[in-house]
Formats: structure tokens, C-alpha cells, sequence
């Protein structure tokens, strides 16, 4: 009697974890947009079974290198969340090219810890100490090469080979930078004066290889998603 109540609430919580996945025809854009609606709370929020890992929060422990020539920047133990707000624009399967095409809006917030020296824009600059940054409106940009392969069940399972990203910043985003000039205070504001009034600008200059290592991990875990669900469980086609 025990091991089956425990089977049938293991078998209840698995079907609660399970995302509701609505078909769609590679055609019907529309349709797979709503569809990736409904997927990205829970995708957000981990489905163990499917071995998709939490993405809010999402932890980027890798050092992440956001240098540029004039400036040198470290980013570490960097901590996302807001992914759970992310609004589908855009979803497609083109099926002849063999690619995958997402958009997310999204409001997210990180926080970490950086080191830099050098200039950022035109203003010398250096410290080392925690960072936070709100990124109002980014839309993000994934384009995705397919193919097929059959999996461990003997069915076929979308791969994704390769991809690559783009993201443009829709709204004032903030950037704050603590312990500039090893705790100079009036250093230190004079600073982030200069780096609140210019944030979206020195964002496109250190933000891309952050952003990346963030749909680095979105794209890991769709790749996780599809290796364990066949097509035929997400496509009318």
C-alpha cells in the first residue's frame, strides 16, 4: 500500500513538472509563439525529468572575460534573474534551412562580482567589488541550426548544432559599479555618474560576451529539452 501511494505521487508530481506543450504546424507561427509562451515559467523554473535546469536564477559561475581593447573586465559568480517574465516575440521553425528562430523581451537583473582596469568609453577607470545591472526591455536573438537524430527510445529528436545570438537594448538599463578606485568615495560617484548616464551605451561595449554566456545557457538546456522529447510531441509536422 505505501509503495503504491508513493508510485502514484511520484507519477502526479512528474505530471505537474511536465510543461503543457500545445503542437503547432511549422507554419502556424503564431501558434508556436503561444506555445514557447507557455514553456518558458516552467522551463524558468527546472523540469528535473527533462534535465533542464533552473534558469531563474540562473548561476553563471564560469569567469566570464567582457574585455575590450581599452579596457580589461572580468566577471565572476554572476547571479540572472527575471527570466521568468520573458515575453515570446517571436518563434519559427523554418523547416527547409533546417533553423530555429526565438526572440525574447525580457526584464532581468544580475548581479556579480568584476574586476577591471582601464577605460570604459572615455573614462579611465579601475576597481574590483560586486556589480549590479538591470537590463530594462532586452530582446534577445537566437538563431538555431537544426538536425535530426534518433535518440536513446529509437525516435527522432531535434539536435541543435549551432547557433548565434543578437540583443538590443529597448529602454534605459542601469549599471552600478561598487568599490571603484579601491574605495575612493567621491572617485567612486563621480564614476558611476558617468556610467548612469551613458549604461546602454557602455553595455553594448562590455555587455555581449555576459549576454551570450546567458543564452549559452537558455540554448543548453532547449538542446537538454529536445534530446528527451521527440519532435512528435512538440510538432504537427
Amino acid at each position: 500500500m505505501y509503495k503504491t501511494s508513493v508510485f502514484v505521487l511520484c507519477c502526479f508530481s512528474a505530471a505537474l513538472a511536465a510543461p503543457p506543450i500545445k503542437k503547432c504546424t511549422a507554419q502556424d507561427s503564431q501558434c508556436i509563439k503561444q506555445s514557447a509562451q507557455q514553456l518558458i515559467v516552467p522551463f524558468a523554473n527546472g523540469i528535473p525529468e527533462y534535465k533542464v535546469q533552473t534558469l531563474d536564477p540562473l548561476q553563471l559561475t564560469k569567469e566570464i572575460d567582457a574585455s575590450s581593447p581599452s579596457l580589461k573586465l572580468k566577471v565572476r559568480n554572476m547571479v540572472v534573474t527575471g527570466m521568468k517574465g520573458c515575453t515570446a516575440v517571436k518563434m519559427e521553425r523554418d523547416i527547409p534551412k533546417s533553423k530555429l528562430y526565438t526572440t525574447l523581451l525580457c526584464d532581468v537583473h544580475a548581479e556579480g562580482q568584476y574586476e577591471m582596469k582601464g577605460r570604459l568609453l572615455v573614462l579611465p577607470i579601475e576597481g574590483k567589488g560586486g556589480a549590479q545591472v538591470t537590463l530594462k526591455k532586452i530582446q534577445m536573438s537566437v538563431e538555431s541550426d537544426l538536425s535530426d537524430r534518433t535518440g536513446r527510445d529509437g525516435k527522432k529528436h531535434w539536435q541543435i548544432k549551432s547557433s548565434r545570438f543578437s540583443y538590443e537594448l529597448k529602454d534605459k538599463s542601469t549599471l552600478h559599479f561598487e568599490n571603484l578606485f579601491n574605495g575612493n568615495k567621491l572617485l567612486d560617484q563621480a564614476a558611476n555618474d558617468v556610467i548612469s548616464q551613458n549604461s546602454n551605451e557602455i553595455i553594448t561595449e562590455i555587455g555581449p560576451p555576459i549576454i551570450k554566456a546567458i543564452t549559452v545557457k537558455i540554448v543548453e538546456n532547449v538542446r537538454r529539452f529536445f534530446h528527451r522529447v521527440p519532435p512528435s510531441d512538440l510538432a504537427l509536422d
